[in-house]
């Protein structure tokens, strides 16, 4: 039971191995934050869970290359709140935003207004734009967003039209110049950003295989999502599966994955073909390794391209409406799993770093709706 007028932190207690474990993180009691000119104080309903935050984190043993660097942020970060907004340190509050940036776009959880002293929130507004894992944060009103729930579920802005949504829609329009006909492979297919690509290229013509790990996500990207066949990344040979599934070879990878599956897939690119370097969640714990240097395509936005949704800020609005659109129109299936409790944030983050879920992209409920 949550002492009244406490608020409850997770910070990071001490470097961990490549999936971090409930005991390197320390849950600590802290004063109730009191919001500050333009502030306003919002009590956390939903974190957002990210295998992109894991490099962010310290490492107790040899620190895998994922070019973990200034690079890899945004092109101009000396506006954030934070003086190194790529890492986060030993004591340090655990964040959900990958950036803290002061972008309303930049958030990590949602909640609800219970003080306000900003002009454009009121007590009981609903709002995006918190960082933490915590029960109660003080944020920037203008780098945060009202939420119309009558619009969207409060935790769309963190699912349907959240930051993993924004990113593969970034990635899909912007980079992978996709036409009818061609042929498309998508590696974690069943998660947060795949499942949407999955869906954008279909509605678009294409034949469309996934890569997932387990025979039930891949029935979800089959059934659900609409993919024409998923390749379980735990059975078989990839690459033998490729050839059946795409004799002719294929146009574009989009990759959220990198390590060992990226090869096979990379080397059966036809002439023109396209690999779109999004994440590299296989290789963020050191546990596996691509043959092509992944982390510094990403982060030097490198043509075979990769790219950084942080680049396209100033797009996020019109992704929301497409996407909206599209959500209530009934044309775009996106699954979440919740976690119950603030306690449950480390082992949300294990198993969104595991492929141990069943798919979709993963919060934790801190508080219901009030």
């Amino acid at each position: 039971m949550q002492e009244e007028g406490v608020n409850r932190c997770w910070r990071v207690a001490s470097p961990m191995g490549p999936i971090p474990q409930p005991e390197n993180f320390a849950l600590v009691a802290l004063p109730m934050p009191e919001p500050g000119p333009g502030q306003v104080l919002m009590r956390t309903h939903y974190i957002s869970i990210a295998p992109g935050v894991r490099p962010l984190l310290p490492y107790a043993g040899a620190e895998p290359d994922v070019a973990n660097d200034g690079s890899a942020g945004r092109a101009d970060a000396s506006a954030d709140a934070l003086p190194d907004p790529t890492r986060i340190k030993l004591g340090e509050r655990m964040r959900a935003g990958i950036v803290p940036s002061m972008s309303p776009f930049a958030g990590g959880t949602v909640g609800q207004v219970i003080a306000s002293r900003h002009p454009g929130f009121a007590v009981g507004d609903y709002i995006f734009g918190g960082r933490y894992w915590q029960d109660y944060e003080v944020v920037d009103g203008d780098a945060s967003l009202r939420l119309d729930l009558t619009d969207l579920p409060i935790e769309a802005d963190l699912t349907i039209v959240g930051r993993s949504a924004f990113t593969g829609w970034v990635g899909y329009r912007h980079y992978c110049t996709a036409r009818a006909g061609e042929v498309m492979v998508v590696s974690a297919a069943a998660g947060a950003v795949g499942m949407l690509v999955v869906q954008m290229a279909k509605a678009d013509g294409l034949t469309v295989i996934g890569i997932a790990s387990g025979a039930d996500k891949c029935r979800f990207v089959t059934g659900e999502l609409g993919a024409d066949a998923c390749i379980d990344r735990t059975q078989g040979d990839i690459g033998e599966a490729l050839d059946r599934l795409a004799p002719a070879g294929i146009d574009i990878y989009f990759d959220n994955a990198g390590g060992a599956i990226q090869q096979p897939v990379f080397s059966r690119l036809k002439p023109f073909g396209r690999l779109i370097v999004c994440g590299m969640a296989a290789e963020y714990g050191g546990m596996e390794h691509s043959t092509l240097p992944t982390g510094l395509i990403l982060s030097k936005r490198l043509r075979i391209q990769g790219f950084v949704v942080l680049d396209h800020e100033d797009e996020y609005p019109a992704f929301r409406a497409d996407i909206a659109q599209r959500w209530r129109a009934g044309q775009l299936v996106y699954r979440q799993e919740i976690y119950e409790g603030l306690e449950q944030a480390p082992a949300a983050l294990a198993a969104c770093l595991t492929g141990q879920s069943p798919g979709g992209k993963i919060l934790v409920r801190v508080h219901g709706p009030a």
